[in-house]
């Protein structure tokens, strides 16, 4: 495998750069002077009262806030119930053949919590056998070559620190092959085809920005330190011999490059792009030999480019260039014998599939996928099909198997959810939105079908990462809030993949000023449709979304009636001081450097400005977050109850920067649709 690989690097780089001037000081409008001189009355009448509620511990509710959750709760239940068979958004796993064809190995949530279950290829309707079962989610498996053993992913109540495990394929001999050090993220083992006995996996501490590749036994023993680059990274591909392996070294988030690493002396070298060249890598790997590397790239341009490489030479063999659309970051998937690549089209609205011949690098066919969210994965062993994860807003995401000699695709799984067919029927559609400048928004659109010309309540609902995007597909927010009559969209604002280089650029820093007006755009744009009601619009989002809430309720007060904010960052000096050292690292140039930037970080920190926000807002967090520490929605917290604004407050015990487990999800959902009935009473 190599795109799961590259995708764990690509989580923590928020691919970002430089330019743009400083933002002038903010200056307050007419509207905001007033509504803050009039909450200033209210304010002094129940200063002593806020100020003794001025902490920042979750909200015990009553049991009026209870009885009126569980009136919410079979529709939840019924969205919560119509399970995805997928294990989140740090998840990379698809569906991993078994060495004979006959089973797989996928992520579900079936039972209430990310974990790997083993179906039967001719049995798609029969119920799969688990293969892990609690406390803790696990994220990825694969089966070890001689077909004997499944390896897995865990880590403990989401905080990222992943423990690698074995276990019989019969469900007996369960082994921790990670030793009892300091916590690490283990990304996924890569098991050489002709070293079956030894795997191959990245690993880094959520306090250095160092990567580490190790050498491990499948049978145990300690692992072997093969190499340390001094950046993040990710591993990409491992020779059939075991003696070599592809590394992502990502210097910067513009900047990524491609190495090849000795993995008996640690010697790297650098493969692509050439000396003095800076190109955004998003995918790479090994032909089956490992004579050659593929690498898909941008170029440094608003390009989108594979290329096939002779390892050794850095020599160009074969192009694909990628002009559907032309700026889509691709991955890579290639068949065990050899003859094809699977492609994965990420167009930042929907995703697609295509095959190359891996020789010549051209075009085979297309895959016949739906509009919706697209996700390669694994080859079957005889290398006639690639399994597929696919995911349309009518139906949860589930795993299926694309016929290379057809482009036909096939489900691999048939598993009932009763909850399903009780939810009302939906419309969904993907909107353009002009912005100030003349650039294009991409909007996914989600309407009740039944609304017979109602104004709607409207959520919008911001997407993290920065650098991330929302494609068109299942989503358990919106499938809740349109079975209660919400219109709901998710906008690309700038910032997005899947849009080109410049685009996904174009807030980096002072330009974050832009991307601010992209979202009062949005806000303008929604309140103009025939659907939405105006007076009642609300704004959600969560890690780097659930910081657009705080800015948009904190720099555009009046125009949002509530907020739910999701484990967003409050007070950026404080969160980078805190956060992952990668992600400090690579947010030098999405928002600045905490040592020479303090006034440009002052200046997009929603902290700065929260004694405006006046419009009730809902914060999440889960206790265990390493990302968004759990100290940032406390902080926002406590700024609104000393000013006796309205907030409700839900930590997640078991929870790290997720949302994973069904209870977690009925608790929030049932909790925020009656936060928003509140907020949303009156004109």
């Amino acid at each position: 495998m190599s795109t799961r690989h590259l995708r764990q690097a690509a989580l923590l780089s928020f691919i970002a750069a430089c330019g743009g001037e400083a933002p002038a000081p903010a200056t307050p409008t007419a509207t905001t002077t007033a509504n803050a001189n009039a909450n200033a009355d209210t304010n002094t009448n129940t200063n002593a009262t806020a100020k003794a509620k001025a902490n920042a511990e979750p909200d015990v509710l009553t049991a009026e806030q209870k009885r009126r959750d569980e009136a919410r709760a079979p529709v939840a239940k019924a969205v919560v119930g119509a399970y995805p068979n997928w294990n989140g958004f740090f998840s990379s796993l698809v569906a991993n053949f078994s060495p004979d064809g006959k089973r797989i190995l996928f992520g579900s949530l079936r039972d209430g919590l990310p974990e790997i279950y083993e179906g039967d290829v001719a049995k798609r309707g029969d119920a799969p056998r688990a293969v892990t079962s609690g406390p803790d989610r696990a994220i990825w498996a694969a089966y070890t070559p001689d077909g004997k053993s499944i390896v897995f992913l865990r880590d403990d109540k989401g905080d990222e620190n992943h423990h690698i495990y074995r276990v019989n394929v019969d469900g007996t001999g369960l082994v921790d092959l990670s030793p009892a050090t300091e916590p690490l993220q283990r990304g996924e083992p890569i098991f050489p085809r002709k070293r079956p006995d030894r795997m191959v996996y990245d690993a880094r501490s959520t306090a250095s920005v160092s990567q580490k590749l190790f050498v491990q036994s499948v049978n145990g023993g300690e692992p072997l330190l093969a190499y340390t680059n001094p950046r993040p990274g990710g591993l990409a591909g491992v020779t059939p011999d075991g003696a070599r392996a592809l590394f992502v070294d990502a210097v910067s988030s513009d900047d990524q490059r491609l190495l090849e690493v000795d993995l008996a002396t640690g010697a790297a070298r650098r493969v692509y792009p050439p000396e003095g060249r800076k190109f955004g890598m998003s995918s790479a790997a090994y032909s089956v030999d490992g004579t050659r590397a593929f690498v898909a790239s941008d170029e440094g341009a608003e390009s989108s480019v594979l290329v096939a490489l002779d390892v050794k030479t850095g020599k160009e063999l074969a192009r694909y260039v990628n002009t559907s659309p032309p700026t889509a970051p691709l991955s890579i998937e290639v068949s065990p014998r050899g003859d094809r690549l699977a492609i994965g089209v990420k167009i930042g609205s929907h995703g697609e599939v295509r095959i190359l011949d891996a020789t010549t690098l051209k075009l085979v066919r297309d895959v016949k996928v739906p509009i919706g969210d697209v996700t390669v994965g694994a080859f079957q062993p005889d290398g006639k099909a690639v399994s597929l994860l696919i995911s349309v807003p009518e139906k949860p995401t589930d795993v299926y198997a694309a016929d290379l000699a057809t482009g036909e695709v096939r489900p691999l799984r048939e598993d009932k959810r009763p909850g399903l067919e009780t939810l009302p029927p939906i419309e969904s559609s993907i909107e353009t939105v002009k912005a100030f400048d003349g650039l294009s928004i991409s909007v996914n659109q989600y309407l009740p079908k039944d609304r017979a010309g109602k104004k709607l309540p409207t959520i919008a609902i911001f997407h993290g990462g920065p650098a991330t995007s929302y494609t068109v597909r299942w989503s358990p927010y919106a499938r809740f809030f349109l079975s209660l009559g919400y219109a709901v969209v998710e906008p690309n604002v700038r910032g997005s993949t899947g849009f080109g280089r410049a685009f996904e650029m174009a807030d980096n820093r002072e330009k974050r000023a832009d991307w601010l007006q992209d979202v009062s755009s949005i806000n303008t744009w929604l309140k103009g449709q025939a659907w939405c009601d105006p007076h009642r619009v609300v704004v959600w989002g969560q890690s780097y979304g659930g910081y657009t809430t705080l800015m948009a309720l904190t720099r555009q007060p009046t125009l949002w009636r509530a907020g739910v904010d999701l484990y967003g960052p409050a007070d950026m000096k404080a969160f980078l001081r805190t956060t992952d050292a990668a992600i400090r690292m690579f947010f030098v140039n999405e928002f600045g450097d905490l040592d020479k930037d303090g006034a440009l970080l002052d200046a997009f920190s929603p902290m700065r400005d929260v004694g405006k926000i006046t419009s009730p807002l809902f914060v999440y967090a889960g206790k265990n977050d390493p990302r968004v520490p759990l100290a940032e929605s406390d902080t926002i917290v406590r700024a609104l109850r000393e000013r006796g604004v309205p907030v409700e407050y839900m930590v997640a015990a078991n929870e790290g920067h997720t949302v994973d487990r069904n209870e977690t999800k009925i608790e929030l959902l049932t909790r925020t649709a009656r936060f928003l009935d509140d907020a949303l009473k009156g004109p």
